[in-house]
């Protein structure tokens, strides 16, 4: 992750995270499934386009300049990537970019960093963190995900269809919330 000036990570709890991105789906009515990413970065002033990057590693990048937001994602990546990477750039929008600047994620910076691996003082690793929390929040909101989870018999291919994400990040959000 390549990041300038504007991007700096306050010490937010889980808890803060999940309410944040509760409160914009409930802000914008979107509190359902699949999450519309695209209308929540629209009405937040945020445009997506697809990108072709030079370097393959390159999953998404967000830039901000005056109230000119970018987001371009990787057009190669499959549908599933690409919605993880849109709101994990959500998650910085909204977390960390306040002042003109730029976010690069590359591939790496998009799997999941524990809080335990989290070095002091490691800006870095504390924004993608927040930014990986922020992600899985927005698009499987708890109280949802809950409620499918009994819903379907705790069936993780058809949760993670029901939500449009990866059984992977899918599995993973069952962890963190318990229910496995």
């Amino acid at each position: 992750m390549s990041v300038s000036k504007g991007a700096v990570a306050a010490k937010l709890t889980r808890e803060e995270i999940e309410k944040k991105a509760a409160d914009i789906l409930l802000a914008h009515n979107l509190y359902s499934i699949p999450v519309d990413l695209v209308a929540i970065a629209n009405r937040n002033g945020v445009g997506i386009y697809n990108a072709k990057f030079s370097e393959d590693n390159i999953s998404a990048m967000l830039s901000k300049r005056g109230d000119n937001v970018t987001m371009l994602v990787n057009q190669s990546d499959y549908s599933n990537r690409k919605r993880f990477s849109i709101a994990h750039e959500l998650g910085h929008h909204f977390l960390h970019l306040f002042e003109d600047g730029e976010i690069i994620d590359t591939e790496v910076d998009l799997f999941r960093f524990e809080s335990n691996t989290l070095d002091a003082g490691n800006e870095k690793r504390l924004r993608e963190i927040q930014a990986n929390q922020f992600a899985a929040a927005l698009l499987m909101p708890s109280e949802l995900v809950r409620k499918y989870f009994h819903e379907t018999t705790s069936d993780l291919t058809a949760l993670a269809q029901l939500f449009t994400v990866s059984e992977e990040a899918m599995g993973y959000r069952l962890n963190q919330l318990g229910l496995v």
